[in-house]
């Protein structure tokens, strides 16, 4: 009478032994998904948009620095990855020179991340399992020292003020215009109407809080309450310093060359034309509207 319950106990041990064996077995690790090609920028640099201070040096007594204009981090669904980066030289006040960086390697699908390896296999970084609408990577540029710590996106970075700059309009008008005139005055030869015309405007703001300037000029005659019909002479006013913002998006420049010439002015960097400037061509003139578009 007891063989049915021995058959019962040897199912349900040989059940429970099969459970165990399969509940036992290792989980095989599954990596991440691969990586589609994409592409993602540079917007902020150990704190500070671009251009950014990316390594100073004493060079021949002269500070050197350089400031990154741009960088990007590339991804390719191929397994590749590389790094580009652009960036000017600046030794004591003066622009040296502009150069690059690079970098590349390979990428790695990990269980929990992605790894950028070099092509001796040394790890440059680890991106998380989700990559989100930024990315924060401490980049190393060679032959910079240190890391950056760097924010990224998928969009590249906002211009900024920093660039080559020419005046397109004098207080709304088209250059060549009339900066100031006499409507008549004694010339030597009799009286006629003296013109002088802004030409153009150049004006350049470095990444090291530097600018120059010049303004090209022209003094013009004409007949008495006249137009201006006759060139007399043409010229050009050069100067340089350094610019700063100040409050509420404003501009100022102090000339290093010329004694209490200051500009002032805004920038609006969302705008068609996003620097304004007051100014003259000469310290002690009297300031007019100037509106500059990136050259």
């Amino acid at each position: 009478m007891d063989r049915p319950l021995r058959l019962v106990l040897s199912v349900s041990l040989l059940v429970t032994l099969t459970a165990c064996r399969e509940s036992s077995d290792p989980i095989v690790p599954v990596p991440l998904p691969p990586l589609t090609t994409q592409t993602w920028y540079v917007h902020v640099s150990d704190g500070q948009p671009l251009p950014a201070l990316l390594g100073h040096r004493q060079v021949n007594g002269l500070l050197e620095q350089d400031f990154l204009d741009s960088s990007r981090l590339e991804l390719y669904a191929d397994g590749r990855w590389e790094q580009r980066a652009w960036y000017q030289r600046f030794r004591g006040a003066t622009f040296t020179e502009a150069r690059t960086a690079f970098d590349a390697g390979r990428w790695v699908a990990t269980t929990t991340s992605y790894e950028l390896r070099a092509p001796d296999g040394a790890l440059r970084y680890t991106l998380g399992a989700t990559l989100g609408a930024e990315l924060t990577l401490n980049l190393q540029y060679a032959p910079q020292s240190g890391v950056a710590v760097s924010t990224l996106r998928r969009t590249p970075a906002p211009l900024t003020i920093v660039g080559r700059w020419r005046a397109a309009t004098l207080d709304g008008r088209a250059l060549p215009a009339v900066y100031t005139a006499d409507s008549s005055i004694d010339a030597g030869a009799g009286l006629v109407s003296r013109h002088i015309l802004i030409d153009s405007a150049l004006v350049t703001l470095q990444a090291n809080n530097r600018y120059t300037q010049e303004v090209y000029y022209s003094e013009w005659e004409g007949p008495v309450n006249g137009p201006p019909q006759v060139r007399v002479y043409r010229e050009n006013a050069v100067d340089f310093g350094t610019w700063n913002r100040t409050a509420f998006g404003g501009l100022l420049l102090e000339s290093g060359w010329l004694q209490n010439k200051r500009i002032t002015g805004q920038a609006r960097e969302q705008d068609a034309l996003p620097l304004r400037l007051l100014h003259g061509i000469t310290h002690g003139d009297p300031p007019v509207e100037f509106l500059y578009q990136r050259r």
